[in-house]
């Protein structure tokens, strides 16, 4: 398939509101691809390279862009940044200052292999080869494929392209319907790689997608939890249930594969390097391979106290890690175990789970078992969360002892009970509107994408923002 016909189908999708016509375009496109494209295929319709899991990122920002774009089309620099300021848009940018058609335009599979080309550059100089690749490719597409692949790029695809729809349109691109959504979406549940679902259902159908297992390195989707207005309504619901402390810290998956430990956030994105702590603490555990679910958050080593929300979220940056690491370090509230040496412990009950999870962290000091207490009584539940709270805790999980791990599901399994659970906004704040941003793509049309407000500190005597 030529990356023109895919960027032209791209085009249909993005002039389409209806989901339903959103998923006949992509069941389109995966009936006219051979096997080889879909993996690349699937990975560029959402603005990426490689699953969310794999730390690839092509490494060029709208500002280099938009350099590559005025060498691309033999413009000033300045003009193309005008333009885009018009546009909001450096796709429509790109668009418009690209020829309107090309003699033949690359494979898709060509532009896959060359972005991914420009996303391993690295070192001396890669900056300037990362453009002049670019710069290059650009050139041999048309205007619509020039839009797409800037897109592509920058990672804003801006055509609603779901999970939900790219499981979708495999089913009806094999079935003709939605049939096969359950065996598809239970297959990603466990693998979290729409790329290899897409290869494993063309190459080996559906004993290929349940053969495809749980295994460490490749991250599961995470349980989610539901939401109840008060204990009273758990008891009800749930009857006897297993309470845990909902810390105010990030969620990660901890996988160990030999002496490989890699460390995943709840949107599936790696952070190991984020966390040097837990990977040294992971490292040192029994077993071959694990995978464990739990929640990190950073504390002061001098007086053991956990430190607040935007402290531990300050890891999230790719400059200063040690030095973060030596101040504030981390440590991992486990609550759960998916996967020990080979075996998927993901059908076992809860209480089972948890058990092992104990015997696992027993000797470590970084990797701590989120303690757990059971009761049926609506009463002892309220108090473990007012405890919890008042301890600047978020509140707590609730866990039906007897359930299994239910990878990518939000369901009644896991109920969050917080400070205010009823779903309802019963506070507000007076604010001052400070400024605006103009804002990118269809916000830009408005001439306001976003509003900055703020709130009056009267020991500083100034307006601060507020977010």
């Amino acid at each position: 398939m030529k990356f023109s016909e895919l960027a032209a189908n791209l085009d249909r999708m993005e002039g389409t509101n209806s989901r339903n016509e959103l998923v006949r375009i992509l069941a389109d496109v995966y009936q006219a691809s051979s096997a080889e494209e879909l993996q690349p295929i699937t990975y560029l319709i959402q603005g990426r390279l490689a699953p969310f899991f794999e730390p690839v990122e092509i490494g060029l920002g709208e500002r280099l862009l938009i350099s590559a774009v005025a060498v691309a089309y033999g413009v000033p620099k300045d003009e193309a940044a005008r333009l885009n300021r018009q546009t909001g848009d450096l796709g429509i940018t790109a668009q418009r200052l690209a020829p309107a058609a090309h003699r033949d335009t690359p494979a898709v599979a060509e532009v896959h292999r060359r972005l991914s080309e420009i996303a391993a550059a690295g070192g001396a100089g890669s900056q300037q080869k990362k453009l002049d690749v670019f710069t290059g490719l650009l050139a041999d597409l048309d205007s619509v494929s020039a839009k797409h692949l800037v897109r592509i790029t920058l990672g804003k695809m801006r055509l609603g392209i779901g999970d939900p729809t790219v499981l979708d349109a495999l089913s009806f691109a094999t079935k003709g319907d939605r049939s096969m959504r359950p065996i598809l979406e239970a297959a990603y549940n466990r693998t979290s790689d729409l790329g290899l679902i897409a290869r494993t259902l063309w190459d080996a159908g559906e004993p290929g997608l349940e053969a495809l297992k749980v295994r460490a390195g490749h991250p599961l989707r995470p349980q989610l939890a539901e939401r109840l207005p008060n204990p009273e309504a758990v008891i009800k619901k749930l009857g006897i249930v297993g309470v845990q402390p909902k810390y105010d810290g990030l969620r990660v998956q901890i996988h160990k594969d030999a002496d490989r430990v890699s460390i995943f956030s709840r949107n599936l994105e790696s952070m190991t390097e984020m966390f040097p702590e837990l990977v040294v603490a992971a490292s040192a555990l029994g077993a071959q391979s694990l995978i464990l679910d739990g929640e990190a958050i950073a504390y002061n080593p001098e007086s053991e106290e956990y430190v607040p929300f935007q402290e531990t979220t300050a890891r999230r940056r790719k400059e200063g890690i040690q030095e973060l690491a030596g101040r504030t370090p981390m440590r991992a509230f486990v609550f759960d175990v998916m996967f020990r040496d080979g075996s998927d412990l993901t059908q076992l009950p809860y209480e089972r789970r948890f058990e092992i999870v104990e015997h696992l962290l027993a000797e470590s000091d970084t990797l701590l078992t989120a303690p757990l207490m059971t009761t049926d009584s609506a009463e002892v539940l309220t108090r473990e969360l007012l405890d919890n709270i008042s301890k600047g805790l978020e509140g707590v999980v609730a866990k039906r002892l007897d359930s299994t791990y239910q990878a990518g599901a939000r369901n009644f399994n896991w109920v969050k009970l917080k400070r205010n659970t009823s779903g309802q906004l019963t506070d507000t704040i007076d604010v001052v509107l400070l400024g605006y941003y103009r804002g990118k793509g269809k916000r830009a049309e408005f001439g306001a994408g976003a509003m900055l407000a703020g709130v009056y500190d009267s020991d500083q005597d100034e307006f601060v923002t507020i977010s």
